[in-house]
């Protein structure tokens, strides 16, 4: 291929085998695969750009389908490659599986079989540590909650001042909680005894106050029977004052009502004296008002020859005549 064709091939598809961790050589191997889909990628570019650059047309829209199926083409194509190339490559990582797990099996058992040959000393010497360790916690267990670390690999001058230290703080504990619960008892004691004293104490309160409350109560009832029988004396001298007073009362408003009695006795006299002098005085005037008003007399009306409704004018109109003569009577009685 021709440095101009290699030119175009890198500018349609970039790809650098060192992205990928391959070396050159096998990574050549792998291009040269799709080597005949590239070239005809090319050929197919050249046409591409003449088609582009055509006038639309019936012929162009030809050309153009044409140059895709061709493309379908060479697209499917490469997708064929690709599934062969990857399918020898999975193959391939498969077959180096092989040797590595045939590898892994034959060597495993010696690997152990060594490695027990090699840790023997080692067993040996973590065993006696356990034991030791046992040995230790059983030792201590009864004076702490918690096993110390490296118990086993401890020396022994560490260990036995760390068990004399436990014990003497495991006998001061249980001496601390003697005496917490010696000082436990003693308080309950001690607040025992004050209760039952104050409960005694509570008592002689509750009685005196009782009698206090009884002493009250008496006098109380002393009081009030002292204050009831001096509101009945104040009841009664208020009652005869009362009815001192009602009787002065009555008396006062008797003669007041008799003085009052004369004086309206004398008053109406006095009016009658007057209405009887005014009555006289005007006897003429009356005698000739009421001798005038009965001269007045309705003429007589032919009605022979109205109707039934000029009659009933008529006799309305004498009704209220007679009614005139009777309220102008009325008016001279009373003048």
């Amino acid at each position: 291929m021709s440095k101009q064709k290699s030119t175009q091939m890198t500018q349609i598809v970039k790809i650098d085998a060192a992205e990928f961790g391959l070396e050159e050589t096998k990574a050549k191997q792998i291009s040269d695969q799709f080597k005949p889909m590239l070239d005809k990628m090319e050929e197919l570019e050249n046409k591409f750009n003449q088609v582009q650059q055509m006038e639309m047309s019936p012929e162009k829209v030809k050309e153009a389908k044409e140059l895709r199926l061709k493309y379908v083409k060479v697209r499917t194509g490469t997708a064929a490659i690709h599934k062969e190339q990857k399918a020898f490559y999975l193959a391939g990582g498969r077959y180096v599986d092989g040797w590595k797990n045939a590898q892994v099996f034959a060597s495993q058992g010696i690997e152990e079989k060594l490695s027990d040959i090699e840790s023997h000393y080692a067993k040996i010497e973590a065993e006696k540590i356990e034991n030791l360790r046992i040995e230790r916690w059983n030792r201590l267990e009864p004076y702490m909650e918690s096993e110390p670390s490296a118990l086993g690999v401890m020396e022994q001058g560490v260990f036995k001042n760390l068990l004399m230290g436990a014990e003497a703080s495991h006998k001061a504990k249980i001496e601390a909680e003697i005496k917490s619960e010696e000082d436990r008892i003693a308080k309950e004691k001690k607040e025992a005894e004050e209760r039952e004293a104050q409960r005694i104490e509570n008592i002689r309160l509750k009685k005196e106050a009782e009698e206090r409350e009884e002493a009250i109560e008496k006098e109380r009832k002393e009081r009030e029977a002292k204050e009831a029988i001096e509101a009945k004396q104040r009841e009664k001298e208020i009652a005869e004052q009362e009815a001192k007073l009602r009787a002065e009362r009555d008396a006062r408003e008797k003669a007041e009502a008799a003085i009052q009695a004369q004086k309206e006795s004398e008053k109406r006299a006095r009016k009658k004296e007057e209405d009887e002098a005014k009555k006289a005085a005007k006897a003429p005037v009356k005698n000739q008002l009421t001798n005038w008003v009965n001269s007045l007399e309705m003429p007589i009306l032919n009605t022979s020859k109205i109707s039934d409704q000029d009659k009933e004018l008529a006799e309305s109109i004498t009704q209220k005549f007679e009614g005139f003569k009777s309220w102008a009577q009325s008016q001279i009685e009373n003048y």
